[in-house]
C-alpha cells in the first residue's frame, strides 16, 4: 500500500489475525509498541483507512477486525 510501511501493515494485521474478535484502535497501537514499532495514533488510522478500504478489515463499535 502507497505510503505504508510494509512491516507496520504486515504488524497490524498479524495482530488482528491473532485476536479472537474486535480491537480497538488504541489496543492495537499499545501492541505495535510493545512490538518495537513507533507510530502516532493518526498514522495507524491511516493503516486501518486503507486496509478497510481494500478490504482487508472491517471496523464496528467494538473495533477493528480482519474480514474472514
Amino acid at each position: 500500500m502507497i505510503g505504508i510501511p510494509a512491516g507496520l501493515l504486515g504488524a497490524v494485521l498479524s495482530i488482528l489475525g491473532a485476536s479472537p474478535g474486535p480491537l480497538p484502535p488504541q489496543e492495537i497501537l499499545e501492541e505495535l509498541q510493545r512490538r518495537g514499532h513507533r507510530i502516532s495514533l493518526a498514522g495507524l488510522d491511516r493503516i486501518l483507512q486503507q486496509c478497510a478500504q481494500s478490504g482487508l478489515t472491517t471496523e464496528g463499535p467494538d473495533g477493528v477486525k480482519l474480514r474472514r
